[in-house]
């Protein structure tokens, strides 16, 4: 089983990163994990050219083509980020809409869930990733929510980093449960 974690933030060792660590160290007993760093990409921005309704495919050529397999083998997708302006922040945001090319039930049926960190006010965030999950048909588990703003500052959230381990450990669950159903 595999299960890929999007990171977001532009800061490899940030607060998000943190929390997105915990999370994937729990999975590590029974899933292959990787990491995307989006910042150590090049993916640039949606073109709104609608070209892959009909070919399913993106034609803009760069890093997001190595992206699209590893997110169709993946049973399990977390995104990870701070909240930037009440939003993901925007490497996220770009990520989310140039996978536009799978949302016809390519990724339906995997499991999705978060990791949103910020000083306050988090909830546009979440609903950004929350519909996002609901348009790719991905089963959603509520995800971490911490609260932090200078890089570090999340390792005094316990209940943060508490809630981090329970997620690993709930997705744990909701996988097993799944492979008994199928």
């Amino acid at each position: 089983m595999r299960a890929i974690g999007i990171i977001g933030s532009p800061h490899k060792n940030g607060n998000s990163a943190y929390l997105l660590e915990i999370v994937l160290k729990v999975l590590e007993e029974e899933f292959e994990v990787e990491k995307i760093f989006l910042k150590d990409l090049e993916i640039r921005a949606c073109e709104g050219c609608y070209l892959c309704e009909k070919s399913g495919k993106c034609v803009i050529e760069d890093d997001m083509q190595k992206i699209y397999p590893k997110l169709e083998k993946a049973d399990v997708i977390i995104l990870s980020t701070p909240s930037h302006m009440g939003g993901v922040a925007s490497r996220l945001r770009t990520f989310m809409e140039r996978t536009w090319p799978l949302r016809k039930g390519r990724l339906e049926g995997k499991i999705g869930s978060y990791v949103v960190v910020g000083r306050r006010r988090l909830g546009a965030a979440i609903s950004e990733i929350e519909e996002y999950f609901s348009r790719l048909g991905l089963i959603k588990i509520p995800g971490v929510i911490g609260y932090a703003f200078k890089e570090g500052e999340i390792e005094k959230d316990k209940e943060a980093i508490d809630n981090a381990k329970k997620l690993g450990e709930r997705i744990l669950k909701m996988v097993n449960k799944k492979l008994k159903r199928d």
